[in-house]
């Protein structure tokens, strides 16, 4: 059986992906990912590359309604989140100001730069985040905000 091809009614986009309004001063940064829909379902691309983004390390988490993950920062490990299915809140902090955004249809992905303090809340059983980080794991890489660090790095 021969592929179905992809619907040509939708243009593909100048780029692969924008930078919406940034958040704590930069260092975060949604961003607005094209998504092509069909009567096949939805594609978004991610193309990592053209953020200057060098992937070392994936992993997945699915967890259900009002599970709260992460709740630390990476000394200097960058990470993507991007939102798999569900709703995922996540609050940022960062040199003293904190912000959140829900990780949803319409704001799929957002870029944290190291030293951003994150914690994820899952808002809806079975909620998938991937995560994509441009170093290895190591735990002597966390700052713990509990612990006294500010999500601004030492």
């Amino acid at each position: 059986m021969a592929p179905v091809p992809e619907s040509t009614d939708v243009a593909a986009p100048a780029a692969a992906w924008d930078v919406a309004e940034p958040l704590l001063d930069g260092a975060v940064q949604p961003l607005a990912l094209p998504r092509f829909v069909d009567d096949r379902g939805s594609l978004t691309p991610l193309q990592l590359a053209e953020l200057g983004f060098a992937v070392a390390r994936t992993f997945v988490v699915t967890a259900p309604a009002g599970a709260v993950r992460g709740g630390h920062a990476h000394r200097s490990v960058r990470q993507v989140f991007l939102r798999a299915s569900g709703r995922i809140d996540v609050e940022f902090r960062h040199r003293g100001a904190s912000s959140r955004l829900t990780l949803d249809e319409a704001h799929p992905a957002v870029l944290v730069e190291a030293g951003v303090w994150a914690q994820q809340t899952y808002l809806v059983d079975g909620s998938t985040l991937i995560v994509f980080a441009d170093g290895g794991y190591d735990r002597s890489e966390y700052l713990d905000y509990d612990r006294g660090a500010d999500g601004a790095g030492s």
